[in-house]
């Protein structure tokens, strides 16, 4: 009943789709037989806007459960643009014989195959409309691209044409070399008596060996395809701990994709009753723990590395295919959960909307910058959505009696990793019933830390989070990191480095980039499973002008998803958050600590006073596109904020700040235990220590010790127990004076404390 539920609602949800975006739908003049949707360029990104639509028109025409009464398009009105949009494709590639809408043809790039690779589900659905015509030109694009694969397939215009390339920071192509592997694969099986079979079938296998890949398999025996797999082996694109550098940064979004593209072909096999070819599934179900450790319970893909693109859409969208396959190829009952929870968050969004469409309010300022963006993206929602509708429709019972193969399925649901680390990103994260909490050096806009509740998905914001903002006069700032330390233990973790604020793009003609801050920052999580703490002190070098400083920067979303509402209670009572009041405001917290929605506390421990600033819009957009404006909207949680120009005198500090964050911890109870006791700290004026002494909601004691300094520095013990506390991380050592215990911390580090 679940599997049957769910396939209708992704029906449901797409039937006022297409109506909705009959402003993006062109009939080509003089042809009324093709059709596409968006540009319809030669623009490999415009193709697969138009190739996703295409899919999703397909699937849902084709759907018997399609509801004529809530589709404000006729059946027979989708089936006809399906048509229109797959020929469109087909005839305008290279091996079609006609042109895109600017008169040139598409197709032979980088990414084409991904294009045809995310539509194949819809001609599969389509195949009894299929005309000879249809399925002969279908077979020559497939072919062609193909061909183009064996003999000039290259990425970057250093790359060697026809080769396969791989890497952990350059050449990092996972996604790249499946979609080559699989369509190779997939045109192989489709046409036997093609005369390059034999050589599709073994560079397709080295396509797949070369996605998923890491460094020990350069030295691995073990026989795929007649090789040993490390004959098979070009690079590594993935770090031992799975962790992937897409994009320069850790994406746990392109991990997604990278399982996506394994589910297109996986579920083509188990339609056709192929046999999954080797090396499909190399090294899929360590990353798919991975992926699903870091996934919310809700769907929403919990963005350790961050996100520079639109929140939760593209590689979010992608996260379907993903669960689908994991429950067919590995059994992990657990993603039918998943599923439900995602097609209710895109459900209140497009609810939110007027026009049936998935993105259009959230994106009305995207959308008037740039149509094929937009088009982009709603395509990508639709085709995710036709993916859960028509695989569900299959039969596996059909498939497995037509002898299709795949992996072998387990008995329970894959392991949730409930910690995990990596060296090269500076990347932590621990997962638990009562929060989640990550830090990440090397992300899309470092470094960023999170501590949230697990229920609470749409509490978590990636960029800058719990590392301090201050920005100079420049359009662009960079976060240049210097992780120093990076400590993971049972239950936690701690980290201390160094962010050096860099602005660049001056608006004055003349004026120059400059660095205009450093930040010193420790982030620990405690063994709780409630508490992180963040310790900041930012100051400036010579005199400058600086727009924004807050200290803290907790980001809190604020929009659709939770609608357009929070709620905080502070030691004055409870009040309400609007998310885009239209006009900036900024609230000063009344005390010393702030609850959110009766999940999350905000404590502070030294510093600027607590206060919410509220941007008058969205403020959270894509890296380095700002002109487009925001596309989520966020309150900002800060320790002392600073907006508007001002002029700094030379070697100011702008904030110096101890803050506890309780995950999973309601405002009453906040309020006893900040009465009963509250965190302190010690040693803290005109010197580079600092010591928190804190008790948890677990109600045991915990000491942070920070030196911001460049010598080790000795502290005395601020009493709370006789015995020497257990140190959790860092290297501090004890020294005994006639006045008591005394803790040597290393320069530039921090140091965890656990009483017993």
């Amino acid at each position: 009943m679940q599997q049957e539920s769910l396939r209708l609602r992704y029906v449901r949800r797409l039937e006022s789709w297409p109506a909705a975006m009959r402003r993006y739908l062109y009939r080509l003049p003089g042809r009324p037989d093709l059709g596409c949707y968006g540009p319809g360029d030669h623009g490999h990104w415009a193709m697969q806007a138009n190739n996703t639509a295409a899919a999703a028109f397909s699937v849902l025409a084709t759907d018997p459960a399609l509801d004529p009464e809530r589709a404000d398009m006729s059946r027979d009105e989708m089936l006809t643009w399906a048509l229109r949009l797959i020929r469109f494709s087909l005839h305008s590639h290279k091996a079609g014989g006609s042109v895109t809408t600017d008169e040139q043809p598409w197709g032979h790039s980088w990414i084409s195959a991904l294009c045809l690779e995310r539509m194949m589900h819809g001609v599969e659905a389509l195949n009894e409309c299929l005309t000879d015509e249809d399925r002969d030109i279908l077979g020559r694009v497939l072919v062609s691209e193909c061909d183009w694969l064996m003999d000039e397939y290259h990425r970057g215009a250093t790359e060697t044409p026809g080769a396969i390339t791989a890497g952990l920071v350059q050449h990092n192509h996972p996604e790249n070399n499946l979609w080559n592997g699989c369509l190779l694969h997939r045109t192989a099986r489709m046409y036997p008596d093609v005369e390059r079979r034999d050589e599709y079938l073994e560079k397709g296998t080295a396509f797949l060996l070369n996605g998923i890949s890491v460094e020990a398999d350069a030295d691995a025996a073990e026989v795929i395809a007649g090789r040993p797999l490390s004959a098979w082996h070009v690079g590594p694109n993935f770090f031992p701990s799975y962790a992937l550098n897409h994009h320069g940064y850790l994406n746990v979004g392109y991990m997604a994709i990278c399982l996506s593209n394994i589910a297109m072909l996986h579920f083509s096999c188990r339609a056709h009753g192929w046999t999954a070819p080797d090396g499909l599934y190399h090294h899929a179900r360590e990353l798919w723990q991975l992926v699903k450790s870091c996934t919310f319970p809700d769907g929403r893909l919990w963005r350790i590395g961050g996100d520079t693109r639109v929140r939760y859409c593209y590689c979010q969208d992608y996260a379907v295919p993903t669960w689908l396959w994991a429950r067919d190829c590995l059994g992990d009952t657990d993603t039918e959960a998943l599923e439900a929870g995602w097609l209710g968050i895109l459900e209140t969004e497009a609810e939110a909307n007027p026009d049936g469409a998935f993105l259009s309010a959230r994106l009305a300022e995207l959308e008037s910058l740039s149509p094929l963006y937009y088009t982009r993206l709603e395509g990508d929602r639709a085709v995710s959505m036709s993916m859960g509708a028509y695989w569900r429709r299959q039969s596996p019972a059909a498939a497995d009696a037509a002898g299709a193969t795949a992996a072998a399925a387990p008995v329970e649901p894959v392991r949730l990793l409930s910690s995990w680390s990596d060296d090269y990103h500076g990347s932590m994260m621990v997962r638990g019933s009562n929060r989640l909490a990550s830090w990440t050096w090397r992300a899309g806009q470092p470094p960023q830390g999170q501590c949230l509740p697990p229920w609470a998905s749409s509490m978590a914001e990636w960029r800058g989070n719990l590392a301090g903002c201050v920005q100079g006069l420049g359009e662009v700032h960079e976060a240049r990191c210097k992780p120093l330390q990076n400590d993971s233990f049972e239950g936690g973790f701690a980290t201390f480095g160094r962010v050096t604020v860099h602005s660049r793009q001056p608006f004055a003609e003349g004026d120059a980039d400059a660095d205009v801050a450093d930040i010193d920052l420790a982030c620990v999580a405690l063994p709780d499973d409630r508490t992180v703490v963040v310790l900041q002190r930012a100051s400036v070098g010579p005199r400058t002008w600086l727009r924004t400083v807050k200290g803290l920067f907790l980001q809190v979303p604020n929009d659709v998803f939770n609608g357009m509402q929070r709620s905080g209670t502070d030691e004055a009572g409870r009040f309400t958050l609007r998310g885009c009041p239209e006009t900036a405001q900024t609230r000063v917290v009344n005390g010393d600590w702030v609850n959110l929605d009766g999940c999350l506390s905000v404590l502070r421990v030294y510093g600027p006073p607590l206060v919410i600033h509220q941007p008058a819009q969205r403020q959270i957009g894509i890296r380095g596109k700002e002109r487009a404006g925001g596309q989520l909207y966020a309150d900002e949680i800060c320790c002392g904020c600073a907006v508007g120009m001002q002029a700094v005198e030379p070697r100011t500090v702008l904030f110096d700040l101890g803050v506890a964050l309780w995950s999973g911890v309601d405002a009453e109870l906040t309020q006893r235990l900040m009465g009963e006791d509250p965190p302190r700290v010690v040693s803290t004026a005109g010197s580079d220590v600092r010591q928190l002494v804190l008790r948890g909601p677990d109600r045991r004691w915990y000491r942070i010790l920070v030196n911001y300094g460049g010598t080790e520095a000795a502290l005395a013990l601020v009493p709370v127990r006789e015995q020497w506390p257990r140190v959790l991380a860092g290297g501090a050592t004890r020294r005994d004076t006639a006045e008591g215990m005394q803790a040597v911390v290393p320069p530039e580090s921090v140091v965890v404390m656990g009483e017993e």
